[in-house]
């Protein structure tokens, strides 16, 4: 499966080596080339410099239903706007946003899915640790 992820950051960096080390290929889409700093030394896939809130960016790397993508830059905004346009644009099915704030995040996985919030996440965690 090809994955398209926006943003190069620490939780893309590590879904990239989790996704090469099954045979995936994948697409890192950044607005600052500093950001593939975080890619693996051993990143095999193609790294896009541009912004993933503009369509021409999609049309380039050919985005279709068939490719998975995540939008995980530190904007809660832009990953939401992102994922929109990419499920109506290009009818990806399988998408993920990250979004760290927690009320919001609830809010959002009510009426969709492909919600992340590492913040409850971690949260969640610590309280499984404490607590049970």
């Amino acid at each position: 499966m090809r994955v398209v992820i926006m943003g190069a950051s620490r939780v893309a960096a590590t879904l990239v080596t989790l996704l090469e080390s099954e045979g995936h290929n994948v697409v890192v889409i950044d607005i600052d080339p500093d950001g593939f700093n975080r890619l693996p030394e051993n990143f095999q896939g193609e790294k896009v410099l541009g912004s993933g809130t503009e369509l021409d960016i999609y049309k380039k790397i050919n985005l279709g239903p068939e490719d998975g993508f995540v939008a995980a830059t530190n904007s809660e905004n832009v990953n939401i706007s992102a994922v929109r346009m990419v499920k109506n644009n290009f009818k990806c099915a399988k998408t993920a946003k990250l979004l760290f704030d927690p009320l919001r995040a609830r809010a959002f996985s009510e009426v969709e899915k492909g919600i992340i919030c590492p913040i409850l996440d971690a949260a969640k965690q610590c309280k499984i640790m404490m607590v049970g």
